[in-house]
């Protein structure tokens, strides 16, 4: 159950094990529990007995529910979740955990909450230290918990309706988010994080769960502000937003009570770096919010979300410009699929939500802002030619070395587009 690396007999040696369970005696399942409980508190091995412990419980919610229902059973596992997830959390070592086995206690472990939530929903509603911890490992370094943590969320809190969200009723899942002083604006905020992961560390079923959670995240966000804010904080942007222009801190710092203002905001920063992987995630939850939100919050946003995509539009047309300049046939635009399909599908969406009128106007004022903030940019520059040469002439210096790394990498990429790296067949 623990040490095959095979999925398939894993799975198998779950179902046999189910299948005994479930034909067994109540006193030969409380022997065999008790044994669980021994190896959950068994910490030699390389917790090796605590990894198949925990695996074992949720065998046993699968086979006999009736037998775990029993004697506080479920509360006292709810108890054991809390205290091993606690203790992996804050002993992990982020620089290894993708290499080792640092992950898989966390795993098993929302592997296991999973289950109870199908069995005992109500008691994992009102475990709410247990879901403090599920909101920390939303950003978690291994992308399985990552996903398995988003997948809780979502399988929880998405099916809620905005308006049960104004009062706390322990027989739906919304008490969560406000039993948790601020726990929506965290939820967010790590998914956020999620996002903006490195292209190397970009896994789409990742991004398309956080999107999922976001899409509803927003109408709670509009409808009750008020479940973004913990006692005396404000929102505002996070240590590691360096992708925040001063424009985008000021418009922030003045709407500081709109959770919605700093989402949008948040996510615009992010898909203003390049990658293709991150800034596709952004576009494709603009779009979600196009179809799931009123189109007063659409209208209310739309330069934010509007400010990315006309980025994006432009850099590909320079790069078509300089590539139909260096080429002899050059192919004509548009016959072939582009890099600007999904946005300008994007902003067609926001189009047919917010109305012609409105987004012609915030597109205009977008495009006004980029060509005044290039104009700036220049002037900069040549101000800065003037006012410290040394400065300006390393920065031509470091502009030529980049040029030539990029003329390098087109010739690799063309003569392998041609076959010249690949290893030729030898004839005897």
């Amino acid at each position: 159950l623990v040490n095959d690396d095979c999925k398939k007999c894993k799975e198998s040696i779950g179902q046999c094990i189910t299948t005994l369970l479930s034909r067994l005696s109540a006193q030969v399942l409380q022997s065999l529990y008790e044994y669980a409980l021994r190896w959950s508190d068994d910490a030699t091995q390389g917790g090796q007995l605590q990894r198949t412990s925990i695996q074992l419980f949720g065998l046993f919610l699968d086979a006999r529910l009736d037998f775990m229902k029993k004697n506080k059973r479920v509360e006292i596992l709810v108890n054991y979740l809390v205290r091993r997830i606690e203790n992996e959390i804050s002993d992990v070592d982020h620089t290894n955990v993708l290499l080792g086995n640092e992950w898989e206690m966390v795993y098993f472990c929302l592997q296991t909450m999973e289950k109870l939530g199908l069995a005992q929903q109500t008691v994992i509603w009102k475990a709410t230290e247990l879901w403090g911890l599920v909101i920390k490992c939303l950003v978690h370094p291994h992308p399985w918990v990552r996903l398995l943590s988003s997948r809780l969320i979502q399988s929880h809190l998405s099916a809620n309706k905005p308006d049960q969200y104004e009062r706390i009723n322990d027989n739906l899942s919304s008490s969560i988010i406000l039993k948790i002083p601020g726990s929506l604006f965290e939820i967010a905020r790590n998914l956020c994080f999620q996002l903006n992961s490195d292209e190397d560390q970009q896994v789409e079923n990742v991004s398309t769960m956080a999107i999922k959670n976001l899409s509803w995240i927003i109408n709670v966000m509009d409808q009750y502000p008020h479940l973004c804010f913990k006692e005396g904080k404000s929102l505002g942007f996070d240590a590691d937003d360096s992708d925040a222009d001063d424009e985008s801190r000021e418009m922030c710092g003045d709407r500081q009570q709109d959770p919605v203002a700093w989402l949008v905001t948040r996510l615009s920063n992010i898909a203003k770096k390049r990658g293709i992987l991150r800034r596709e995630a952004i576009f494709k939850c603009f779009a979600a919010f196009a179809t799931v939100c009123e189109p007063s919050v659409v209208v209310r946003h739309l330069e934010l979300m509007l400010e990315p995509l006309n980025r994006v539009l432009i850099e590909i047309k320079h790069k078509e410009e300089r590539f139909m300049g260096r080429t002899r046939n050059p192919v004509v635009s548009g016959s072939g699929p582009s890099g600007a399909d999904l946005p300008n599908e994007v902003m067609q969406l926001l189009e047919d939500k917010s109305g012609t009128e409105e987004f012609m106007g915030s597109l205009t004022a977008v495009k006004s802002k980029a060509r005044e903030r290039k104009e700036t940019r220049k002037q900069q520059i040549a101000a800065e030619a003037i006012r410290n040469p040394e400065a300006a002439a390393k920065r031509r210096i470091d502009k030529q070395k980049k040029e030539k790394q990029r003329q390098k990498r087109r010739v690799e990429e063309k003569k392998r587009g041609r076959g010249v790296f690949t290893k030729k067949p030898r004839y005897l």
